[in-house]
């Protein structure tokens, strides 16, 4: 039996910039998790459980290179798992690899307790965690780049509005530098060639960097409880490309202040980290001017004045417009007064640590 997780994630700069190749963005993976297990099984199919989603297992075979499920009312919901398995086993028959049957069981406790998601990027974990799974129940050993370039593969067939910077950090996790591929590109590859030559080609603009935070530093996460359309907010920015002088200088200004923000990062400075934080706030608060919805929701408004009020350097976290926001502090300092003062206005505090581990 293998057991493998794949945590979650929090953009902490450079977001929606960062759905356009070659500009970066800062993220976090975190210690709240999609779990797979995968079994053996010597019958002739295998089966799906996700716990999050259904009670019982539902059945899946193999025709061609398509995964089958039995339960066509299912399909939908367990589209992630069944493309991801799709993905990884047409890698796996192009370098000879013997197919067989296993089970397969999804958990997750990206969530909270009554269903109400956080905003952690549970559909790129799932992707991650199969695909972690598979290669090590047929012993693989696939490097990290690999399994993040199936788990985009596998996304891409689904869906192309994400940057795929969710993906990258379930992969690599703690903290991390991220730039997003030329998407058209390796479309186009993914329809000419096969998954095991696009794996082995260079992606234009893929950028993928660990970071050491400073020491001393952390990070306060506050959830405003009411979960963002992440697609929706991306379009209504995308709009703002009709306009290339707004969007120029967004962009210009994002990849800017995220550079400054990397700097910091590696001369060990947080004074300088929460300073380019801020500076990533403003940038952010510029796109929200010009959309039809808000970013930086009432809720998220105040959780970033009650950070700052205490000395943190605070914004929103990914796409705004409800789920998370974030608060750097140093050494813990007003920690407990930020979160005293969150609680007291419905933000809920996400007391969550940032996760470096495979």
């Amino acid at each position: 039996m293998i057991q493998v997780k794949a945590p979650g994630k929090l953009y902490i700069a450079g977001e929606y910039a960062v759905t356009e190749p070659g500009y970066k963005s800062v993220l976090i993976a975190v210690d709240r998790f999609v779990m797979a297990t995968i079994e053996d099984t010597n019958s002739a199919s295998g089966f799906i459980h996700s716990k999050t989603l259904h009670h019982e297992p539902i059945t899946f075979k193999r025709e061609q290179d398509k995964i089958i499920i039995s339960d066509t009312n299912a399909a939908e919901q367990l589209k992630y798992i069944t493309q991801a398995v799709e993905v990884f086993e047409q890698y796996a028959r192009s370098a000879n690899v013997t197919l067989r049957h296993y089970h397969i069981t999804i958990d997750s406790n990206l969530d909270d307790a009554s269903g109400h998601k956080y905003g952690l990027g549970s559909s790129a974990a799932v992707l991650v965690s199969v695909i972690k799974g598979l290669n090590e129940f047929y012993n693989m050993q696939l490097s990290n780049l690999f399994i993040y370039k199936l788990a985009v593969i596998a996304n891409m067939k689904l869906q192309s509005l994400s940057s795929c910077g969710d993906i990258a950090v379930s992969v690599y996790t703690g903290w991390l530098v991220y730039s997003t591929f030329d998407h058209d590109w390796v479309k186009q590859q993914i329809q000419e060639t096969s998954v095991m030559d696009v794996l082995h080609k260079n992606w234009p603009g893929l950028h993928i960097e660990p970071l050491q935070a400073p020491e001393g530093m952390e990070v306060l996460i506050g959830w405003t409880g009411s979960p963002a359309s992440s697609q929706h907010l991306v379009r209504e920015v995308k709009r703002l490309k009709a306009d290339p002088t707004i969007y120029g200088q967004f962009l210009d200004q994002s990849q800017m202040f995220v550079e400054q923000l990397i700097k910091s990062f590696k001369t060990n400075n947080i004074k300088g980290v929460q300073e380019t934080i801020r500076k990533n706030r403003t940038v952010i608060q510029y796109l929200d001017s010009f959309v039809t919805i808000d970013i930086e929701t009432p809720h998220l408004k105040k959780l970033c004045i009650i950070g700052e009020k205490y000395g943190g350097a605070s914004k929103t976290s990914g796409a705004g417009g409800g789920d998370c926001g974030i608060t750097i502090v140093e050494n813990d300092k007003n920690k407990q007064k930020i979160y005293d003062e969150w609680a007291k206005n419905d933000i809920k505090p996400l007391k969550l640590n940032i996760y470096n581990g495979q």
